[in-house]
C-alpha cells in the first residue's frame, strides 16, 4: 500500500518510487515520465530525508488528486510558512493583500490625477472626444467610467470599490455609466427600422399591437398596493422614453421603444433584467414594471434633457481622428516628403559638388546601404533606404556634424554624396524620381 511506503520516517527515494508506482492506477493521477520524472527530481531536491508527516500527507493528497502537483512544489518552495492543510488559505490571503496593496497604488494614482496604472497620462485629453459630465437623461452628475473585455482581478476589484462598471466583453460605444438612473453614453439615437425578414417583421408588428393592447388593458384597471412605482422619466431624440421604475429596494429601467410603431405597430415597453428575483418572477415584475410605466405616461410629461447624447461630438472626434490616421493620406505625404528631400540633394548635388566630401566605404544589405563619408574633420555615417521599388529613396546621416560650422549643411552634403556614389550619373536619380511620381 502507498500509504505504508509513503509515511513519515521513509526515505525520499523510497516514497518517490512508491509514488511513481503508483501513478495512473485506479484513484490517482494520470502522467506520462516526460512530465513526471521532472517533477520527481525537484521534489527530490525540496523534500527534506527522511520525509516528514507533513510532507507524507501531501505527497498522497496529489497522488489521490486531491490537490495538484503545482501546489506540492509552491508550498515547498516558500519554506513553509505554515503546515500544508493551512497553505491554500495562507496563499489565499497573500493573493488578496497583493491585491489590495495594487488597489491602493490605483486609488492614490487617481487622487494624483494619473493614469490608474502609471505614474503619467497614458493618452492626452485630446484622444478622447469632450463628453459631458452630464448624464442626458436625468441630468445626474454621479457617473462612473465603463471598463469593457474580460475583467481581471484588478479590474474587478476596482469595480467593487466603485471605480468602473463592467460593461461586457463586447466593446461598446458608451463610456460612463449613470449611477442614478443606469443610463450608458454616449450611444448611436436608435432610428433605423426593424431588421429581418418582410414576413418576420409582419409578425412583430401584430404581436407588438396584441401585447400593447394586453398592457394597456391592465394598466386601466386600479394599481395594485405592491405594485412597483415610477420615479421619474425621460424622453430621447429616437423618440422613446425611459422609466426609472422603483420595487422598493430594488430598480429598474423600463425604454419604451417605437421601431414597429413606425411601421404600423404599437409601441413596446421592454424592462431592464431584474437580478434580484428568480425567473418566474422576473416575467411577472416585468409586465407590472410596463404597465405602470404606461400608467405613469398617461399623466405624466417625460423630462427632456441632453437629447443629442453627446453623439455627434463622438462622430466629430471619430472623423477627425480617422482623416489624422489615414494610412494611405499618411503614407502618400511620406512619400512626397522623400521625394522633395531627394530633389534638394540632387539640386545641391549640382550646385556646389566641389564641397561634397568623399565615400570611403559602401555595404550593401537586403534593401538597404549604408555609407561612410570623409570630411576633413572627421568621418560620419549615411544609411539609405529602399521601402519599395516604386517609392523614392531616403538618405538618413547617422553621426553628429556638430564639428562642422553649418551642422545641417554638412548633413545634407554627406546625404548628397552618398547618392553621388549610387547614382554617379545624377540623370539616373532624375530617372528614379520620375518613376517613383509616374507610379504614385
Amino acid at each position: 500500500m502507498p500509504e505504508e511506503r509513503i509515511a513519515a520516517g521513509n526515505s525520499i527515494g523510497g516514497a518517490l518510487t512508491a509514488f511513481r508506482e503508483r501513478v495512473n492506477q485506479p484513484g490517482t493521477i494520470f502522467s506520462t515520465d516526460h512530465w513526471l520524472l521532472p517533477k520527481l527530481d525537484q521534489l527530490r531536491q525540496l523534500l527534506t530525508n527522511p520525509i516528514t508527516q507533513e510532507e507524507a500527507e501531501a505527497l498522497l493528497d496529489v497522488l489521490y488528486q486531491r490537490h495538484w502537483m503545482a501546489d506540492l512544489i509552491a508550498w515547498l518552495e516558500s519554506r513553509r510558512p505554515v503546515n500544508w492543510a493551512d497553505f491554500f488559505i495562507y496563499r489565499e490571503n497573500l493573493a488578496k493583500e497583493e491585491l489590495r496593496k495594487r488597489a491602493d497604488e490605483r486609488d492614490r494614482r487617481r487622487a494624483a490625477g494619473l493614469d490608474p496604472d502609471f505614474n503619467f497620462k497614458l493618452f492626452p485629453d485630446e484622444y478622447f472626444p469632450k463628453i459631458s459630465d452630464i448624464c442626458p437623461d436625468c441630468g445626474s452628475s454621479h457617473w462612473k467610467p465603463i471598463a469593457y473585455g474580460l475583467p481581471t482581478e484588478d479590474t474587478e476589484e476596482d469595480a467593487r470599490r466603485g471605480h468602473v462598471v463592467l460593461g461586457g466583453c463586447m466593446l461598446g460605444d458608451a463610456k460612463r455609466y449613470c449611477v442614478a438612473c443606469f443610463n450608458s453614453w454616449p450611444t448611436k439615437p436608435d432610428v433605423s427600422k426593424p431588421a429581418g425578414r418582410p414576413e418576420w417583421i409582419q409578425q412583430q408588428i401584430a404581436d407588438s399591437r396584441v401585447e400593447y393592447a394586453h398592457l394597456s388593458a391592465l394598466a386601466d384597471s386600479p394599481p395594485a398596493p405592491e405594485e412597483p412605482v415610477v420615479e421619474r422619466a425621460w424622453a430621447r431624440i429616437d423618440r422613446s422614453v425611459r422609466f426609472l421604475v422603483s420595487f422598493g429596494d430594488n430598480k429598474t429601467i423600463v425604454t419604451k421603444n417605437l421601431g414597429y410603431f413606425r411601421l404600423g405597430g404599437a409601441p413596446t415597453y421592454n424592462p431592464g433584467f431584474l437580478s434580484w428575483c428568480t425567473y418566474d418572477e422576473s416575467r411577472r415584475l416585468s409586465t407590472l414594471a410596463a404597465v405602470v410605466a404606461i400608467r405613469f405616461e398617461r399623466t405624466h410629461q417625460p423630462e427632456r434633457h441632453n437629447l443629442y447624447n453627446d453623439w455627434g461630438k463622438v462622430q466629430a472626434h471619430q472623423r477627425e481622428f480617422d482623416r489624422d490616421s489615414n494610412e494611405e493620406s499618411f503614407c502618400r505625404e511620406w512619400v512626397q516628403k522623400r521625394r522633395k528631400k531627394l530633389i534638394e540633394l540632387l539640386k545641391l548635388a549640382r550646385a556646389i559638388p566641389e564641397r561634397l566630401p568623399s565615400v570611403i566605404s559602401t555595404r550593401s544589405f537586403d534593401r538597404d546601404k549604408k555609407f561612410l563619408v570623409r570630411f576633413p574633420w572627421g568621418i560620419v555615417g549615411v544609411e539609405r533606404q529602399r521601402f519599395s521599388l516604386l517609392e523614392p529613396l531616403e538618405y538618413r546621416c547617422t553621426s553628429s556634424c556638430t564639428r562642422d560650422e553649418d551642422p545641417e549643411l554638412a548633413q545634407n552634403l554627406a546625404c548628397a554624396a552618398a547618392m553621388l556614389a549610387e547614382f554617379p550619373r545624377l540623370e539616373d536619380a532624375d530617372r528614379h524620381l520620375l518613376r517613383a511620381k509616374e507610379a504614385e
